[in-house]
C-alpha cells in the first residue's frame, strides 16, 4: 500500500498554502466585483433594450407608412382616423391593447382587423414593431383633445389640412402618387376654379372620398388656397 502523505512534509505545505492564499485573494476579488457587477448589470440590460425598441420601432415606421399612414396621418398625427400620437391615446391604452386593435380593428368605424389571422396582411411580430414605433412618441406626445377628430382641431392651417388628409394619395410636395394626380403647378388642378376644387373636396369623385362630412367649408377653403399658394411658387 502507498503511505500517505506526510503532513509534516515543509513542500506540501506551502503548496497548501499558496492555494489557500490564492483561493482568498479570490474570494476577496468575488466580494469587490459582485457589487459592481450588481450596479452595472442592469444598466447593461437597458442599453442593450433601448438599442433593441430603437430597432423595432424603425422596423414599426416601415409597417405604419404602408398600412396606417392613408388614414392615421404623417407621423401619426391624424387625418381620416384618429391621432395615434396623441397623450389622450399613448396614455389610455398599453402595448397589449394597441396591438389587439391594430389586430382585431374597431368594429363599426373604417378600422379593419390587420392581423393575418383575422383576414388582414400584417404578422404578430409586424404589429409589435408599429406598437413600438407608436410608443416612441409618448416622450414627446402632444395634448391633442380632439385626437378622435384630429381634422376637427381648431387652428389647422390649409398646409396642415391637407397634409393630414390629403398628402398619402396626392403626395406631401403636391406631386401626386400612383394613387391620385398631381395637384402641384402645371397639373390640371390649377386649370380649375376654386369653387370646383372645393365641390371635388366636399363631394369627392370616383375613388377620391367625400370630405363634405369630415371637414367644414372653411377648412375645404384653406385647402384650396394652399393648393394655389404652391401652384404659384409659394
Amino acid at each position: 500500500m502507498m503511505a500517505p502523505p506526510d503532513s509534516n512534509d515543509p513542500d506540501l505545505e506551502a503548496s497548501t498554502n499558496r492555494w489557500m492564499g490564492w483561493g482568498v485573494v479570490l474570494l476577496f476579488l468575488m466580494v469587490l466585483v459582485f457589487p459592481v457587477y450588481r450596479i452595472l448589470e442592469p444598466q447593461s440590460r437597458a442599453r442593450a433594450n433601448e438599442v433593441y425598441q430603437t430597432g423595432l420601432a424603425a422596423q414599426g415606421e416601415a409597417v405604419y407608412e404602408e398600412a396606417c399612414l392613408q388614414c392615421h396621418g404623417v407621423a401619426a398625427k391624424g387625418g381620416l382616423g384618429p391621432a395615434l400620437n396623441a397623450q389622450q391615446f399613448l396614455g389610455a391604452v398599453d402595448d397589449r391593447q394597441m396591438a389587439d386593435l391594430i389586430a382585431t380593428g374597431v368594429p363599426g368605424t373604417l378600422m379593419a382587423p390587420y392581423a393575418a389571422d383575422f383576414g388582414g396582411s400584417l404578422t404578430q411580430t409586424q404589429i409589435g414593431a408599429t406598437v413600438a414605433y407608436l410608443r416612441a412618441f409618448e416622450e414627446e406626445a402632444p395634448d391633442i383633445p380632439e385626437w378622435r377628430t384630429p381634422l376637427a382641431q381648431e387652428d389647422l392651417s390649409g398646409r396642415d389640412l391637407y397634409t393630414m388628409g390629403c398628402s398619402y394619395c396626392h403626395g406631401l410636395d403636391l406631386t401626386g402618387t400612383e394613387i391620385a394626380p398631381d395637384l402641384g403647378p402645371g397639373s390640371d388642378a390649377e386649370e380649375e376654379s376654386d369653387s370646383r376644387l372645393a365641390k371635388r373636396i366636399r363631394e369627392g369623385k370616383e375613388e377620391m372620398p367625400a370630405f363634405g362630412n369630415i371637414l367644414a367649408d372653411e377648412q375645404i377653403e384653406l385647402i384650396v388656397a394652399y393648393l394655389r399658394d404652391v401652384q404659384e411658387g409659394g
